[in-house]
Parts: C-alpha cells; structure tokens; sequence
C-alpha cells in the first residue's frame, strides 16, 4: 500500500471509527478525572432538622392526575411521609380528563389523617401542561413544586430541595434526581433493560446534570420532580402546550429570562419512578423527549444562535453532541455490511466491529466508575451489583439511540402527539388495515364485473 492510499484508508477509518471513540471517551474521562481530583464529591442524603433560615417556608406540590388511580396513593403517601412540617405543605391534584377511577384514589388518601392541604381540582383541558398551568394559578407556596403522578419521594426530598433555595438565593428553579424505583421486577430482557434504565439515569442525574449545572447549562427541569421561587414562576408565560416537552421549554425560559441566576440540579432531593414496562413505553418515552428537545430549541432562535463554546446555557452544545457527533452510529449501522461490498474481507470487518464495541465496554467501565465513586445510600448497592451491566450497555445505548434517532424524523414527517406507536406495532397495524380493506376491495369489484 502506497502512502496516498494509506492515508486515504487512514482517513476513513479514522473518521467513522476512531473520532467518535475518541471524543465519547475524553467526556467520559472528563467525568472520572474531576470526580478523582474532587472537583465532584457525594453528596449525602441527609434528614434536616433544623430549617436553614430559622424557619420553614410554605411549599405548594402540584401533582397533574391522568388516569393514575393505581399509583396515586403511593404518591400521596410519600408526600405525608416527608420530614417537612405537614402543616406547611399544600398538595394540589389536578384532573384532566381521567376516566378511570383516580378520584376514588384521591378520596381514600384524604381519609388519611394529614395536617397539611389536600385538594383536588379538575380542568376541561386535557394534557399535562394545562394541569400544571392551572395548579399554578392556585398555589399558595412560597415554593411551587410539580410531581408526577407516578412517581414516589424520598422522605427527604421536600426538605432538601427547599434548603438549596434558602442557601443560594441566587437558585431560581432545580430538578430533583430521578431515580428508578428499587422494587424493579422482570425476567429476561426486560430485567436487564430496567437495570440498565438504573444505571443510565443515575449516571445522568448525579453526574452529568452536576457538571451542566456547575456550567450553568442546565437542559431541562425534570418534569418527574422539580421546584421553583412561586416569583420567578410567575414571570413566566407558564407551562406551554405546543411542545410535548414543556419541562424543557419551561427551562429553557427561565434560562433566557434570568442569565444571572442559576437552574440547577439537587442530587440531595430524590424521587423514583416505575421501570419502564416494556420497548413499547420506552420507543414512546424516547421519541417524544427527542421531539420536544428539538421542538423547543427551534422555538427559542436567540438561545438556539449560541455556538457551542459558548460559556454558559447552549442548546447548540447539547444539539450537536446528541445529532452531529452521533452521525457516524448511522453511518456505521449501514456501512458494516457495505464494507464487503468494497472489497474488505469479512473478518476485517468483524474485527472492526468488535474493536468498535470493545472500546464502548472500556468507555462505560469509565462511566460506570465515576458513578460508583458519587453514588450514595440507598442506592450504593444496587449500583455497585448492577457492574455486570457494563458489557451491556453500549447495546443499550445504541437501542436508545435509534429510538432518539425516530423522535428527530417524527418531528419533520408527523403532528404533534404525546405518545408514539413503535415501528413494529405500526407496521402490523398497517397489514392489518389492509387485510381488512382488500377483501371488501375485491367484493366491490366483483359486483361491479357482473
């Protein structure tokens, strides 16, 4: 091989192979060698006793309510289970349009005792947008807090999060760390996508949301769990409902509005949510985070103009790690079977392709790492005997991909709608229609022939 054409081949493989390996592997290193040089430390959930001003503030907990009668009861509970003052808390459940039996739900947890405020308020609208908007507008709160409805916190989550506003007033809305609930069940696959689902979330949460706030570029308030200053709220123009992400629009408004001040994440401040029941709920989940992400940085075109190196909130930033640097895994998914047809031996290409995943097992060894030296009880164990993950979570992450990948294309070819229908599922809709069509088609066409 001449020197032309070893550069030539150099060049190719550098690009599509190498580069990407390279730059996934120096973030996650990033991550290791600030958490190893103590620049990122645990931080522990501890119980507050005492409030951080001498005295607590009044928190109002909007919980939107859709069809949630089997789980808003363990929503509630947790919410009566807060070291917080009870009487000090006001819990609005806002309805918008269920149609199973969630009041009954709610009027069960009303006959619990509970020293603080329990309502429940209905809206004609339907979608959780109008739910929080509403709830809003009733809240007495000095702080504002929004929970889903499915979600369970940890006994000192309301305590902590209100001690992060009280000790930087600078901190005008937070996220809380969404954790995936402990009691996780399954067998086969799905097992090892929920434990896979733990580890993805927690890394996300008390690592990479730490550095974006640290950076003070925050992407989205988790709609799981977040709180904001009742003022800075309503500066807004509120939750909107043209997007299906109005967490991230919310955000990406307080970030434009308020340069000065901080959106942060509060790793102290923990909720959980349920595993994802199955590929179909997590295509769905996926899709529409990807949709909305792209939907609300098209609708902001003065945040959308910052470079990436911009200091500071960038959605660019953000647009161009998970699309522009995530390109070669499209072209790598069609390129190794085209390979063959370029005249390289099929075990070049299968060594290609082990190489390419052996160095993603090495990069989530790193990730894995950094998580393992954050994380904190209770969930010390399940992290450190979930090690066995690692090998699996290159595969998993390029499932996701591919799911993100769809949320990007719906945004150019279909309406806006909360949910999706997964590829597999529309296509056996689809053959189904047209069994159901061809045979009328030919019943019409034979009676039109005679």
């Amino acid at each position: 091989m001449n020197l032309p054409e070893w550069l030539t081949t150099l060049g190719f493989w550098g690009v599509w192979l190498f580069v990407p390996i390279l730059i996934d592997g120096a973030v996650a290193a990033s991550y290791l060698a600030a958490t190893v040089l103590r620049r990122a430390t645990r931080l522990p959930i501890r119980p507050i006793t005492t409030a951080p001003n001498g005295k607590w503030p009044t928190v109002t907990l909007l919980v939107p309510v859709y069809n949630s009668a089997e789980v808003l009861g363990a929503c509630l509970e947790s919410v009566r289970a807060q070291n917080y003052p009870q009487e000090l808390l006001e819990v609005l459940c806002i309805d918008n349009g269920s149609t199973d039996d969630s009041f009954d739900a709610f009027s069960w947890q009303q006959e619990v005792p509970f020293a603080g405020s329990l309502q429940w308020i209905s809206t004609f609208h339907q979608g959780k947008p109008w739910a929080l908007n509403v709830g809003i507008h009733h809240a007495t709160g000095q702080y504002i807090m929004n929970l889903d409805s499915d979600v369970t916190l940890h006994p000192d989550a309301v305590a902590n999060m209100v001690a992060a506003f009280e000790h930087d007033p600078d901190l005008i809305a937070a996220t809380g760390a969404v954790e995936i609930a402990p009691e996780s069940t399954g067998r086969g696959l799905i097992r090892v996508i929920r434990e896979c689902e733990f580890q993805e979330y927690y890394f996300s949460f008390n690592v990479g949301r730490r550095f974006q706030s640290a950076q003070r570029s925050l992407f989205t308030l988790a709609g799981a769990f977040s709180a904001f200053r009742r003022e800075v709220l309503f500066s807004t123009h509120l939750y909107d409902a043209t997007t299906v992400g109005e967490d991230c629009y919310m955000t990406f408004e307080l970030q434009e509005a308020h340069p000065g001040k901080r959106v942060s994440v509060v790793t102290s401040a923990v909720c959980y949510t349920e595993p994802i029941p199955s590929l179909k709920a997590l295509y769905a989940q996926r899709t529409r985070w990807q949709r909305g992400e792209i939907e609300v940085i098209a609708a902001h075109p003065k945040l959308a103009a910052r470079g990436p190196f911009y200091r500071g909130f960038s959605p660019v930033r953000t647009l161009v790690a998970d699309h522009t640097l995530a390109f070669p895994r499209v072209a790598w998914t069609f390129l190794m079977p085209a390979l063959a047809f370029m005249g390289y031996h099929w075990s070049v290409i299968l060594i290609a392709a082990v190489a390419l995943y052996a160095a993603y097992i090495v990069i989530e060894g790193v990730t894995w790492a950094t998580n393992a030296m954050l994380v904190v009880p209770p969930s010390t164990r399940r992290l450190l005997r979930g090690w066995w993950t690692i090998p699996l979570m290159p595969a998993y992450r390029y499932m996701v991909f591919w799911m993100r990948f769809a949320g990007t294309l719906t945004v150019l070819t279909e309406a806006r709608q909360w949910g999706a229908v997964d590829p597999v599922s529309a296509s056996h809709d689809q053959l189904q229609q047209m069994l159901r069509v061809l045979p009328r088609r030919r019943t019409k066409e034979i009676r039109q022939a005679a």
